[in-house]
């Protein structure tokens, strides 16, 4: 009877281990299917080459001529730049363009020279090494105070529209109806979240976005930083929450970074690696529409109250990306030749891990719908695209319900109001009365 007994208590407790050891390896071992933006890149054969995609001359609001802009973007070897001035559609550094009188200051634009735009063209004077004339590259809303700034590319929209207030869906579909690619720029200064960074969290914000995003793709994606950060600094909270929401629809947003520059001084504060097999307009688009490039910046504006940096530019560079869908894994292979001394990876907003190689069933409880990471040196900062998770019984986080707030709707009266001039200046003196006060209290 002992033995019969001692049998019985030996093979249940086997069991409970066999029972607790399964669940434990269950519940770690989700299967996860990791849409990479970057699975297209031939790592061995494609070449980086760096972007500014937001710069401005005399044609609108800055200080420098269209030569001279394009030539300091040139010797500072830079492969691609998209000239976007206000109201104003590029169609070619070396063609005249059409300028808005006051809104440029009534300035002569000159063109470049034939025989200039040809050697930057052709890089006849950098070993070959031309550098890509982004044309139909415009900066939309013009004359807005409320900054709701719209870059269009391979646009015909734009061209001296002064914009609508309190308004970025109409620029976004306006470039998409003429076959356009559009990105959102330097939310934060809209929002002026740089100051009160919760905003970046409302869902007013957020559904306002993620919807205009959603209906259309041809949208892109968004400025996560723009020049040195002052007004983006919570744009990447913003980021996270709208990739939250949006990617269970079905898209990604792909993260930009921009000098923005209006003078020669401003040029390689924050700019944009594509890895693409050549410097061509069409593998430029395709890099586009694919998110094969990182988003860079000498400065790393911080919302958590730590001090702000600023790097020499030579940001961290990836070698490879190895993504393994049976193992569940994701590493990133350095670039030797540049700094980098801390990796982060970031799930729902929040840094899970700072290892170069990820196992997703180490983080199962983090994770929701993506990940993404950022990679910290003495060049400032860069940040990947985001890796969409599919897995079963994901949990999505919904697009907050519609509100009517920031859209356009005929027949409302205040809604007409709020998209008015005359709004947006109440609107500004009263928050600038508001800061005064605050400031004195």
């Amino acid at each position: 009877m002992k033995k019969i007994i001692s049998v019985v208590l030996t093979v249940t407790m086997l069991l409970s281990v066999v029972s607790v050891s399964f669940g434990a390896f269950a519940a770690g071992e989700t299967d996860y299917t990791i849409v990479n933006p970057y699975e297209t890149v031939d790592w061995n054969q494609w070449n980086f080459y760096k972007a500014n995609l937001h710069t401005h001359s005399v044609a609108s609001d800055a200080d420098n001529t269209i030569t001279d802009i394009v030539s300091e973007y040139y010797n500072q070897d830079y492969d691609i730049l998209a000239l976007t001035d206000h109201g104003v559609i590029n169609n070619g550094w070396n063609k005249s363009r059409e300028t808005n009188g006051v809104f440029n200051y009534f300035r002569d634009c000159p063109s470049m020279s034939d025989e200039d735009y040809l050697r930057i063209t052709n890089g006849t004077d950098r070993n070959g090494r031309s550098m890509l004339d982004i044309t139909g590259g415009i900066e939309v809303n013009m004359a807005v105070l409320s900054k709701t700034h719209v870059n269009g590319f391979f646009t015909t929209y734009g061209q001296g529209e002064w914009g609508v207030e309190n308004d970025y869906r109409t620029a976004v579909a306006e470039i998409d109806k003429a076959g356009g690619y559009s990105h959102l720029n330097h939310i934060g200064d809209w929002m002026q979240s740089n100051a009160h960074p919760e905003r970046a969290h409302w869902d007013s914000y957020i559904q306002y976005f993620a919807n205009i995003l959603v209906d259309y793709p041809s949208c892109l994606g968004m400025e996560i930083v723009n020049s040195k950060d002052s007004v983006t600094k919570a744009d990447r909270a913003l980021w996270d929450e709208l990739l939250q929401v949006v990617i269970p629809h079905g898209r990604n947003i792909w993260a930009f970074a921009n000098d923005d520059s209006h003078a020669l001084d401003e040029v390689g504060r924050s700019f944009e690696y594509f890895l693409m097999p050549e410097n061509t307009v069409e593998s430029f688009k395709t890099a586009m529409e694919n998110g094969t490039f990182f988003a860079c910046s000498r400065f790393h504006k911080r919302t958590d109250g730590a001090a702000d940096t600023e790097g020499n530019g030579n940001v961290p560079l990836v070698k490879e990306i190895i993504v393994d869908e049976e193992e569940n894994t994701l590493e990133i292979v350095l670039d030797e030749t540049r700094d980098c001394d801390l990796v982060e990876w970031i799930a729902n907003g929040e840094v899970i891990s700072n290892n170069l190689k990820i196992d997703l069933n180490d983080y199962e409880e983090k994770l929701g719908c993506y990940v993404r990471f950022q990679l910290k040196g003495e060049g400032g900062i860069t940040y990947s695209q985001a890796f969409e998770l599919q897995y079963e019984n994901r949990q999505d986080k919904e697009i907050p319900e519609r509100s009517p707030l920031f859209e356009t709707q005929g027949g409302d009266l205040f809604l007409q109001f709020y998209h008015t001039l005359v709004f947006a200046i109440l609107e500004f003196l009263g928050e600038k009365t508001y800061d005064l006060i605050s400031d004195l209290f």
